[in-house]
Formats: structure tokens, C-alpha cells, sequence
């Protein structure tokens, strides 16, 4: 029998050829093994008709071969081997390519089930290319539900389906960090259990029982995770901020334009939290555009009046840098407090009414004396620059970073041992049910409200030569003085998906529909300074078309660009697309976003929900009902993905795990009961301190 901490070299069926495969995969050991999940199912029991079979969505189909041959490779040393395949309700081409020894084992008459997905080709009509193969008299797969793994072509799919499902029958026990009662209570299977049925499914339902208790524990130790860096932090306490009513009068007025309702309600609770020696946590949503940057700036504000110092942290430089400029401007209206911006590529001091180039070490030092604001990306953390007498910790758009982040702020104690206050900002709106989850340690405020003269942005989905639509809207905005984005999926010209890169997109606008006017390139592969030469370009008006890949997604404030245009905006889920329209519209003046798409059937209907509303909580709704978890659970930290079997629809999983963790916090706060938990919460809890 097996055990999951033995290697995957005392699977008795595995050779030396599959030994390798399996350390490409980086697979040691059986509980590696039994962690690559499947993807999908192939549904054996429930087969397509040939005749009826979809396009562009995986199906399982059961015919005979009619005919196999090895055809002409359309490059050399490429072996294609063709076939086609019927059933009483139709034909179908089916091709592999560099598989020669099947025309050994696939004979005319002989009857297969084919799983893939079919595609149509201009020269071969419907064709299902490299699908997973297996003789309809193979009774192990024949009427049953076979898993689909995720492999990179080390190991053949059908290899791995023998591999593990030879393991799961050898394997006795595995520990269960979970208590029968929390098994009960949320009515789930065993660990040992849950794997079998995601792993050999005598059904769908089976398959999907198993996911779900999978699910239940990532849910349930991130939320432990939480709750118990929240009680960490409340034990030591924080630093009091008072609030200053002549101050906080004297910072409204100086601001020239007038505090939304919500902005005032946001900031308030804000400053109450910060009079406390509780710890605050709390996120503050709002969508893009609607000026959580000012109550971040007033927090700031209030934080260094009363002689202590706030860290603003960003996931990207150029965000940073964003802030930099802005919240300077905010702060030194009221008072002059002094800004260090600190990013790998810059390094900025204002202080004392001038700018000052600094070096590292001279950075540290002026960190190292406090009172002062602070904005740099989450290298703060592991530089050891958070000042002494860092009071509050912001950090803007919080679903780019992970628990390890967070976790570190949580224990990040001034030498005093207290801990800062921290206040999470994102404008990527999130569905309260989902929030509630994701951030579920968190007090949470809301910016609904957009800052007056912002006017909705026009929004219109283009097909093909529809194109032309927004070329002309782009230079008919430029001759009036305006800037506009366009957003490709790519940077290369190895564009295998069929969609624009960014880099050939702008030669191509430069020499045919934009000739004339001025394109600049920007994408995560340019270094930062000319990542900065290009947006300075663009913010000043010597660039009239900014070309960038979604690195432009959040931060990047222009108020003079005013169209926005996505290719393959079908490869974008809504609440992507909706960050991404938010960069125009941010002025008084009409703002117009073009999707453009070749898409065709559910992939337009679902950019057409663009068109109908501009309210980010909306599309953020409808893009769970449509796409599920999208990026919503892609959170990771040190380079582990947190959420591998979880998704953002598993609403009920959700709620059993928050009321289980709620509990095992108030009954174990310090999980001493309960060590096969505590062992993956303390995993999960460990921040790496590189960069």
C-alpha cells in the first residue's frame, strides 16, 4: 500500500519514461500526485452525436473509424495522421499530429471514443484536432466519467488517468486536518474520499462532491488564516491617531472640488477606526473612478499631523508612482508633509519645498526618521523600510496581493510592538456574498458614488470591419487635443490565439488606419524607465495613442484621454473590461470604449452586457453568473496559488466555511485542538521575504 508522503518512484506501474515525465511536472510525491486536479470530465456515459456535435466546446463522441492515413506534414518533421470517424448521424475529420504508432492501433472499423473539441476549418469543415482517444471495449473507460488533468505533454492524459487511479486504489489512509464534527456539521466526505471521487467519479455529482469538500478547505483555512492574523494584531494593538477637527476643516477646504457623500462617510469611519487602539482593518471599494484615492490621501494626512507616518503600497511602479503625484498634491494643500516615492527604479524625496533624487541608503535613513508618508510597491515589506513610527499601512488594490502580504502587515510591529492600522483599497468590485468571503477580517466601505461632471461612458461593441467606428472616433478625438488607449490581449507577434499583439497592432495602426498620428507602445517587457518615458509621453501630449497591453489596467490617470478601444475583448472578463474603461471618462468630457471582437453567439452576447450599464457592482455580478470565478480567486502569495479547487460560485461553500472558521476561532482561538489545521494555516501564513 501507498502512503502520500512516499515518492512517486513505489508506484509499481511507473517506468523510467514516466519517472521523468513526472519530474518535469515537478511531482515527488504522491500527495503531489493526487494535487494536480482535473480540469475537467470526459463524460463517457453522456456521448455527443457526431452529426450534432457543437463547435468550440469540449464534447466526448462515440463512432467508427471509417478511414486513417498519415498525410503530408505541413512543415517538415510533422506527422499528421487523418482519420474520419462517423455514427449513424454523421461524419466528422479528426487529425493528430506526431503520433505515427496510432496507425498501428486505429484500424477502419474499428469503434473509439474521441473527447476534444471541434473547430471548423476553412479547408476541412468541422475537425477535432489531437483528441484524447480510447476503444469503446476499454472497460475502464467505457461508460464511465474520466478525468482531464492539466499536463504540459510530459505525461499522455491517458497515462495519467492509470497512474492515479492506480495510486488512489493503493493508498489506505490520509490524515484529515478535519474533526468529524466539522464534517457533519458542513456534510462533507472524508479527505480520502474527496479525492477518490475527484479522481475516479463514479459521476459528475461524485466528481463535484469531492471538488466541493476540497474547496471547503481552502475556503476554510484562508479564512482561519484571517482571522487569526487579525487577533494577532488586535492582541498588540495599534497606535492611536486622534482626529483634529480644525485640521480635518482646514484639508476639505483647500481641495478644489467638493467630497462625495459616500467619499465623507468612507473617511469618516476611517478616522474613527484610527482613534482606536484596536487595530483598523478595513476595505474600502469603490469603483473605478469614484476617488478612493483623496479619503486614502486624508487618512494620510490626518496620520502625519498627528506626528506619525502612513506607507502607501502598490502592486506596480507605475501605480506607485501614479499615487506619488497625487497624494503629494492632496497632503501639501493643507500642510507640507514631506513624500519619499521608493520603487526599484526611483526614488524620490519632497521635502522642505523641493525634490530630491535619492539614493537607497539615503532613502532608509529618511525612512528611518519617521513622520512622513511613504509610497512604494510591497517591497516595503521586505526591505525592512517601514518607518518606526509607521501608524497606518494602505494598500491599493488589495486583490493583487496575497495572505502573505497581508499577514506581514499584520505583524509588522513598530519597536514599540504595535501594530499598524491598515485600510485595503481596491476598484475592482466585488459581489458582497464574495467579498464577505474573500475579505471577511475586513470592515468594509463603499464608494458608490461617482465625483460630479463624470459622465457615463458610451460604450459599443464593434464586429469586423466595424472596426473603422472607433478608428474614426479616435482621430476626430485626437484633433480636439484628446488621447486614446488601445488594449491588446499580447505583446508578441507569436500570436497563436488568433488575437492582436500589442507590438504588431501599433506598426500596423501607425502604417494604415492611424497614419499620421503619433502611437506609443507600452507592455510589462519594457524596462521601467521607458516604461516611464512612454506614459510621460502620453500624459504630456507627444504621444496621441498609448498601444499597451492591460499593464494600464488600474492607476494610470489621464483626464485628456477620452477613447478607449479593446482587441479581442472577448478574452477579457467583464470586470477586467470594466477596469479598463475606466481609464477614459475620468474629466468632464464625453468618453466613448469600443470592444472589438471577432467573437460570434454567448462570447458577444456577454460583451454586449458592456453596453447596457456602467456600473461596476452590476457587471461584477453578471460576470460571476457567466464566467465564475474569472480572477476573483487568482490570489497568491510566494508564488503558491491559494485557491486551486475553490471557485467564486461555490456560494454555499463559502458560508459553511466562514461559520466553521468563525467558530474554531472563538472555541481554539489558537487552533492548539486541532493541529492538523493549524499545521496548514501556519503553511499558509508564511511569508516569503524576497522580492
Amino acid at each position: 500500500m501507498l502512503s502520500v508522503t512516499d515518492s512517486v518512484s513505489l508506484i509499481p506501474e511507473l517506468n523510467k519514461a514516466q519517472k521523468t515525465a513526472l519530474k518535469k511536472l515537478e511531482v515527488g510525491t504522491i500527495w503531489d500526485l493526487l494535487n494536480i486536479l482535473p480540469r475537467r470530465y470526459d463524460d463517457y456515459t453522456n456521448c455527443t452525436p457526431v452529426g450534432s456535435a457543437p463547435i468550440n466546446q469540449p464534447v466526448t463522441l462515440k463512432g467508427t473509424i471509417e478511414e486513417i492515413k498519415q498525410a503530408p506534414g505541413f512543415r517538415r518533421r510533422v506527422v499528421m495522421i487523418r482519420a474520419k470517424v462517423k455514427d449513424d448521424t454523421g461524419s466528422l475529420n479528426v487529425i493528430w499530429f506526431n503520433q505515427p504508432w496510432l496507425l498501428q492501433k486505429l484500424k477502419p472499423g474499428m469503434e473509439i471514443f474521441l473527447s476534444g473539441t471541434i473547430s471548423l476549418r476553412p479547408t476541412f469543415g468541422r475537425q477535432l484536432s489531437n483528441p484524447i482517444w480510447e476503444p469503446a471495449d476499454d472497460v475502464k473507460i467505457a461508460g464511465s466519467v474520466a478525468p482531464v488533468y492539466p499536463l504540459t505533454g510530459a505525461v499522455a492524459q491517458k497515462t495519467m488517468r492509470e497512474l492515479v487511479a492506480s495510486v488512489i486504489e493503493q493508498i489506505e489512509a490520509i490524515a484529515d486536518p478535519l474533526t468529524d464534527r466539522i464534517r457533519t456539521d458542513a456534510e462533507l466526505p472524508t479527505l480520502l474520499e474527496a479525492y477518490q471521487a475527484i479522481h475516479h467519479p463514479s459521476s459528475l455529482i461524485h466528481a463535484e462532491r469531492g471538488r466541493k469538500r476540497l474547496a471547503f478547505d481552502e475556503f476554510l483555512t484562508y479564512r482561519l488564516a484571517l482571522g487569526s492574523s487579525r487577533n494577532d494584531a488586535n492582541s498588540a494593538g495599534a497606535p492611536k491617531v486622534p482626529f483634529d477637527e480644525s485640521f480635518a476643516k482646514k484639508f476639505v477646504a483647500s481641495l478644489p472640488f467638493e467630497l462625495t457623500d459616500d467619499q465623507k462617510r468612507a473617511t469618516w469611519a476611517s478616522f474613527q477606526d484610527l482613534d482606536q487602539t484596536i487595530p483598523m482593518r478595513r476595505l474600502l471599494q469603490g469603483d473605478v473612478g469614484s476617488g478612493k484615492t483623496i479619503v486614502a490621501a486624508f487618512a494620510m494626512a490626518m496620520v502625519y499631523r498627528s506626528g506619525q507616518t502612513a506607507v502607501l503600497m502598490a502592486p506596480t511602479e507605475i501605480l506607485a508612482k501614479q499615487h506619488a503625484l497625487s497624494i503629494r498634491r492632496f497632503v501639501t494643500t493643507a500642510d507640507q508633509v514631506p513624500v519619499l516615492l521608493l520603487t526599484s527604479s526611483d526614488k524620490r524625496l519632497w521635502e522642505g519645498g523641493k525634490e530630491h533624487k535619492v539614493k537607497l541608503q539615503e532613502a532608509r535613513d529618511r525612512a528611518q526618521q519617521g513622520r512622513l508618508v511613504v509610497i512604494g510597491t510591497h517591497a516595503l515589506l521586505y526591505r525592512d523600510m517601514l518607518p518606526p513610527d509607521t501608524a497606518l499601512a494602505i494598500v491599493d488594490e488589495q486583490h493583487r496581493f496575497g495572505v502573505a502580504q497581508r499577514e506581514a502587515l499584520s505583524v509588522a510591529r513598530r519597536p514599540d510592538g504595535l501594530v499598524p492600522h491598515l485600510l485595503s483599497m481596491t476598484a475592482t468590485p466585488i459581489p458582497r456574498s464574495l467579498a464577505l468571503t474573500l475579505y471577511g477580517d475586513l470592515d468594509l466601505s463603499l464608494i458608490r458614488t461617482k465625483p460630479k461632471g463624470r459622465l457615463p461612458i458610451r460604450t459599443k461593441v464593434l464586429v469586423g470591419t466595424m472596426r473603422e467606428q472607433a478608428y474614426d472616433a479616435i482621430r476626430s478625438e485626437v484633433a480636439k487635443g484628446h488621447r486614446a488607449f488601445i488594449v491588446c490581449p499580447l505583446i508578441d507577434e507569436s500570436d497563436k490565439l488568433g488575437v492582436k499583439s500589442a507590438s504588431e497592432e501599433a506598426k500596423r495602426l501607425a502604417s494604415g488606419p492611424l497614419k499620421g498620428l503619433t502611437i506609443g507602445l507600452l507592455h510589462g517587457k519594457l524596462s521601467p524607465p521607458d516604461k516611464d518615458g512612454v506614459m510621460q509621453s502620453f500624459v504630456e501630449g507627444l504621444v496621441d495613442i498609448l498601444v499597451s497591453t492591460t499593464v494600464v489596467e488600474v492607476g494610470v490617470d489621464v483626464p485628456e484621454a477620452t477613447v478607449m478601444a479593446i482587441e479581442g475583448a472577448e478574452r477579457f472578463g467583464l470586470a477586467q473590461l470594466h477596469q479598463l474603461r475606466g481609464r477614459v471618462g475620468r474629466s468632464d468630457h464625453p468618453s466613448s470604449c469600443y470592444l472589438m471582437s471577432d467573437a460570434e453567439g454567448l462570447a458577444l452576447d456577454r460583451l454586449k452586457v458592456m453596453e447596457q450599464t456602467n456600473d461596476g457592482f452590476v457587471i461584477a455580478e453578471e460576470d460571476l453568473k457567466r464566467r465564475g470565478e474569472g480572477n476573483l480567486l487568482g490570489m497568491q502569495q510566494s508564488g503558491q496559488v491559494i485557491f486551486k479547487a475553490a471557485r467564486a460560485t461555490d456560494l454555499d461553500v463559502m458560508v459553511k466555511a466562514k461559520d466553521s472558521a468563525e467558530k474554531l476561532l472563538e472555541d481554539d482561538p489558537d487552533l492548539t485542538l486541532h493541529q492538523g489545521l493549524r499545521k496548514v494555516v501556519e503553511k499558509l501564513k508564511q511569508t516569503s521575504h524576497q522580492e
